[in-house]
């Protein structure tokens, strides 16, 4: 049979005869053959053991990031911009709507809020115009057209998400920087905002969202209330070199 195979590849002018019937006599060899099974048994083997390690890897990384931290601490932090919280990392506690006082009222309170979308209110008497705070709602602003948010924020309203860590005692926001510091876990990153400087009310620097959006359903058009703002550096009292004029300041939350 291996000769009558011989003289026909010869017929046919096949180059590689040779090394087809050394083949050919090797596969019908039962010890070559045997050898071949167990030699792909072995790499399987192998294989196996190496899938194996790698998903109990994963499903460890998984429990752990899911774990609540049970040693004491735990923080929240803002996501300002955003109606989710980062994944596997945290749990979201409620996500809404940025909300302050007006950007030009001389008593305005200073810090945002992140508003849930279900209130519940107070059995109180209401005052008309009397002694009161004021709560509005927040909007991205720009300047003549620029902004270092989103495409199209300009005056759209800005959500946010309320963020738990799953595995970290301690959060921190750190300005001008987009990554963190050895030994912390980046939650998330984006632009340092704050009000308009010349505006009366004042403001808290806050890191907004490097992909930031509009509140879904919102109004689209200039209601105002606490305004947001790209913050840039402003050399003097203010380090230069390693700050530079004019520049946009990042911003990024850590986690540890």
């Amino acid at each position: 049979m291996i000769l009558k195979y011989f003289v026909l590849c010869i017929l046919l002018s096949h180059v590689n005869c040779e090394d087809t019937l050394e083949k050919r006599i090797l596969l019908s060899d039962p010890a070559y053959v045997q050898q071949q099974i167990t030699h792909l048994q072995s790499e399987l083997q192998v294989l196996q053991a190496t899938v194996h390690t790698q998903t109990s890897e994963i499903s460890s990384l998984k429990q752990q990031l899911s774990q609540p931290n049970n040693g004491g601490g735990g923080s929240t932090f803002v996501r300002w911009g955003r109606t989710d919280c980062p994944a596997y990392l945290t749990e979201l506690v409620y996500s809404g709507y940025a909300g302050g006082s007006w950007y030009s009222h001389a008593g305005a309170a200073a810090n945002p809020l992140c508003l849930p979308p279900d209130p519940e209110w107070l059995n109180t008497t209401i005052v008309p115009d009397g002694y009161t705070g004021q709560l509005y709602g927040a909007e991205y602003e720009s300047v003549s057209g620029h902004t270092v948010f989103g495409s199209n924020s300009h005056n759209e309203e800005v959500p946010c998400a309320v963020c738990r860590p799953k595995s970290f005692a301690s959060t921190v926001m750190i300005p001008a920087r987009t990554t963190c510091y050895s030994g912390w876990t980046k939650a998330y990153g984006g632009s340092l905002a704050s009000g308009y400087y010349a505006q009366t009310a004042a403001s808290e620097y806050i890191c907004m969202d490097e992909d930031d959006e509009p509140v879904v359903g919102g109004a689209d058009r200039d209601d105002n209330g606490v305004l947001f703002y790209g913050v840039k550096a402003f050399c003097g009292s203010l380090k230069c070199p390693p700050y530079e004029q004019d520049k946009f300041i990042a911003c990024v939350v850590c986690m540890k």
